[in-house]
């Protein structure tokens, strides 16, 4: 995908990130299990570092621990325009718009790991259990309808 470094987030990224010899990283984009996570973005974001989340958290955060290095936090959740209707509500339709059309120009990559050719109840059976594992790497993806 381009990436220069990568860390699994199933092993501890603390630790990973040490042995790519990096004590602290700027930026940090949260797309899997806050909770689970948050010790280890606040020791990894570097002072005046950046951090976004786009999943919700269960148990409460402790943003006193992004105090001293003066670090930045934002959740993103994309219908917040629409559900608040903001001002800038109708922004949601041009970033979908551009979004649609870099898709259909081959520009944006999915990361499509298992496919199933059918959209029926077993198969949705096992996309769900596939995702269930928490094991996973990309999307499940359902295509076409039974006859």
């Amino acid at each position: 995908m381009g990436a220069d470094q990568v860390v699994n987030h199933h092993q501890d990224l603390v630790a990973q990130v040490r042995h790519l010899n990096k004590k602290y990283v700027d930026y940090i984009l949260n797309l899997n299990n806050l909770d689970a996570h948050w010790n280890e973005i606040a020791e990894l974001i570097k002072p005046d570092g950046q951090i976004v989340a786009t999943t919700e958290n269960h148990r409460l955060i402790d943003l006193q621990k992004l105090t001293k290095k003066r670090a930045t936090f934002a959740w993103e959740w994309m219908y917040s325009k629409s559900y608040f209707k903001t001002v800038t509500m109708t922004s949601q339709n041009q970033i979908l718009n551009h979004l649609a059309k870099l898709y259909m120009e081959n520009a944006l990559l999915p990361i499509n790991t298992i496919n199933y050719s059918m959209i029926s109840a077993s198969n949705m059976r096992k996309a769900h259990a596939d995702v269930e594992t928490g094991s996973m790497i990309g999307k499940v993806v359902l295509t076409g309808w039974e006859k």
